[in-house]
């Protein structure tokens, strides 16, 4: 499997995230999007971005994936998950799964979280799987802020997770 490598972003990567939530099977799970929302992102002292590379030669450093923390200053302690996006044709591999735990392990050692929590749509089958196979639980429903007759669930973890805890290492 490729190894993959995590970073802040920069101003120059946001095209690419922006670009990355409109693959297929992305988009519809997302709210807000577009290069407006990560410049927003970016310039929020209570969010960080986070892009994923692949360390492979011959994938030039591209960036596949990306997560959004937020509440970092703001959270009282617990931090939000706020996007996490994999390129489409990385799908399948575990990448997601390493995208994943390199962001809930970053709010925790780098940011110190007491807690760490996410909202997903209820049709959003994959990433409920994902989230539920690393130990997050539903804690409940908020209203789906762009679907006026639609929810979000909530998700958190029960206690900080066993990897978090652990030296950074990303495959």
């Amino acid at each position: 499997m490729p190894t993959l490598r995590t970073r802040q972003a920069t101003a120059d990567d946001l095209r690419t995230l922006a670009e990355l939530e409109t693959g297929p099977e992305t988009a519809c799970y997302l709210g807000l999007t577009g290069l407006g929302f990560h410049e927003r992102a970016l310039a929020d002292p209570d969010q960080e971005q986070i892009v994923a590379e692949l360390e492979d030669p011959a994938a030039g450093g591209a960036i596949v994936g990306f997560v959004v923390l937020a509440g970092l200053r703001e959270g009282g302690g617990r931090i939000e998950l706020r996007r996490i996006v994999l390129s489409h044709v990385h799908r399948g591999n575990g990448l997601g799964r390493a995208l994943f735990r390199a962001g809930v392990a970053r709010g925790y050692r780098e940011h110190g979280a007491t807690g760490l929590w996410l909202d997903v749509k209820p049709d959003n089958a994959r990433g409920r799987a994902l989230y539920e196979s690393e130990g997050m639980v539903r804690t409940g429903t908020i209203p789906d802020p762009t679907d006026p007759d639609g929810v979000l669930l909530l998700m958190a973890y029960p206690g900080r997770p066993a990897f978090a805890a652990e030296p950074e290492s990303i495959h």
